[in-house]
């Protein structure tokens, strides 16, 4: 537990923090760069590297959390009032004007093409707001301590969670309480673990800001019972193949808009969304209202924002969206405005005073951070993307690369994909639906409660499918018959399912594709161009999730 010591300094430094904040509008700008020769931008790492450094940094990225955490409500850099941007509570912040009539009081879109740049925005936000903390932190160490921790402030940036490389929920986010060195007196403390939950403030649960949550519950909870953390929510990470869709969907995308929010392939918002569904067991992380406060919410949306980094180093021709679309209602945005890369990002102010928009968070190094492989202050465009695909590689592929042209040219083969799409109206939600080939669980797509209108199009590979039922079911639409190897079932987190027949728009498709595969790791895989075959589906018969 925490001293009340301890306490008391926390609270200070929260106390000057709202001393700090002016009555202007707060811009985003992520947090400031070094201005020394030489020094170029601080990488974010991944919460496990960091949490295995500890040190100095470690104490003040956990110590900054825990302040935050401990700010009233009522300050707009407090915690509770940056993770409330997304969802509840449905209130103004920051000025950004009033609300507009719609069924989505939260910020944050989902389900659009500025899914990807309107979250950059939000984590830079918190970034900053949270390297300021562990600045003013780093001051109050004892003298013998206090350059460490203030050289160490400067260069801490917001952690990511790899959970494609490694899908097991981080190890610093399992434990009630967490052992780092404290500014008072310099000794080593045992505190409350900011990363294992977030304590709702008793006032917000009482309807200070109106409803808040109809379940009251007064912290975080992921897992709850019969299922535990980390346990269950590794077991369900484990089910899904995530370093293959990571690596199908920075190297076989064609376009931003498949990339981002899907087409022929999956997309990495909806990997995004199973995420949500398996880290926190499908409870308060997969809600869209509440999912922010989850202290996993940033190191997930930090990943995020480190594959579209990837993607935009690997594309800059694609790096953003280039079609107009009609929004979906949220706190500022009516439904059916028409989004470009020019509309603004509410809530968030650029340092001009006007909105941030698509094109002006499109580079990181408008923001003060970079990651591996993206050093862009000492690197070329070329150069980063070398760097990156070999790290992609590295990272996410499944196979080894071919080993020359001869060989290279034998292991060319054919991959098989599935293409889900249906209108999210017509199923309850948040559920996932779940497609089988010949008896065998082939993949998945989640759904989440936000948005309730609109089409999800997207596909996933068929890689853990035998040949012979793949060949099977291509032949059988070739020749005109109604192969229905091919099931669905629609479920939803209480385990109950969504009966087919109410989803009339449900429709799957099969694609045979060929790949060839990298000759090394510093090229990227080959495809071909594709056959599309629609395929007959049934309803699965028994439970076989």
């Amino acid at each position: 537990m925490v001293s009340k010591g301890v306490t008391a300094l926390l609270i200070l430094s929260t106390a000057l923090q709202g001393l700090a904040q002016s009555q202007a509008r707060i811009p985003v700008t992520g947090a400031p760069v070094s201005q020394q020769p030489g020094v170029g931008a601080p990488l974010r790492r991944s919460i496990n590297d960091l949490q295995a450094a500890g040190g100095p940094q470690w104490d003040l990225y956990i110590l900054a959390l825990s302040s935050l955490q401990l700010d009233n409500d009522e300050q707009e850099l407090s915690y509770f009032q940056i993770e409330g941007i997304h969802g509840v509570p449905f209130i103004e912040w920051n000025g950004a004007g009033p609300r507009v009539n719609g069924n989505w009081g939260g910020y944050c879109p989902h389900n659009e093409n500025i899914f990807l740049s309107w979250h950059r925005a939000y984590v830079a936000l918190f970034e900053q707001t949270l390297v300021a903390r562990a600045k003013q932190l780093a001051l109050m160490y004892p003298p013998n301590l206090r350059a460490q921790y203030v050289q160490a402030a400067e260069s801490l940036r917001q952690p990511y969670w790899d959970w494609a490389s490694d899908p097991r929920v981080p190890p610093s986010t399992v434990s009630p309480s967490v052992t780092v060195v404290h500014p008072s007196g310099g000794q080593r403390v045992n505190i409350e673990n900011p990363l294992y939950s977030f304590r709702i403030p008793p006032a917000v649960l009482n309807g200070k800001y109106g409803t808040f949550d109809a379940q009251r519950r007064p912290q975080t909870l992921r897992c709850p019972a019969p299922n535990s953390y980390p346990a269950s929510a590794n077991a369900l990470m484990s089910q899904r193949p995530y370093r293959q869709w990571m690596y199908d969907v920075l190297t076989r995308a064609r376009d931003f808009t498949e990339f981002s929010l899907g087409g022929n392939i999956t997309s990495l918002e909806q990997i995004h969304n199973a995420v949500h569904w398996d880290a926190g067991c499908a409870g308060m992380f997969l809600d869209t209202g509440v999912t922010a406060f989850d202290p996993l919410f940033m190191l997930h949306h930090s990943f995020v924002d480190r594959i579209w980094a990837f993607w935009q180093a690997l594309r800059p021709d694609q790096d953003v969206f280039s079609t107009p679309y009609a929004a979906r209602a949220r706190f500022s945005t009516a439904a059916g405005t028409a989004i470009d890369f020019n509309s603004p990002l509410q809530p968030f102010f650029h340092r001009s005073g006007a909105f941030h928009t698509t094109l002006s968070v499109r580079a990181i190094w408008e923001f003060g951070y970079g990651y591996e492989g993206l050093e862009w202050w000492a690197k070329s465009a070329d150069q980063m993307r070398q760097d990156v695909i070999n790290i992609v590689n590295r990272l996410y592929s499944t196979g080894r690369p071919a080993s020359g042209a001869k060989r290279r040219s034998e292991e060319a083969t054919t991959r098989y994909f599935a293409t889900v799409s249906l209108d999210i109206a017509q199923v309850e939600r948040p559920c996932q639906v779940v497609v089988y080939v010949d008896g065998t669980r082939a993949g998945s797509l989640v759904i989440m409660n936000r948005p309730q209108s609109g089409v999800v199009r997207t596909g996933f590979g068929l890689d853990g499918v035998g040949e012979d039922a793949m060949q099977a079911i291509v032949d059988g639409k070739a020749g005109g018959s109604a192969n229905s190897s091919v099931e669905v079932e629609i479920v939803k987190p209480d385990g109950s399912r969504v009966p087919l027949n109410k989803v009339t728009s449900l429709k799957v498709e099969v694609q045979a594709v060929g790949m060839t595969p990298a000759l090394s790791l510093d090229q990227l895989p080959e495809y071909g161009s594709s056959r599309r075959h629609k395929v007959h589906v049934s309803e699965v018969k028994a439970e076989k999730h």
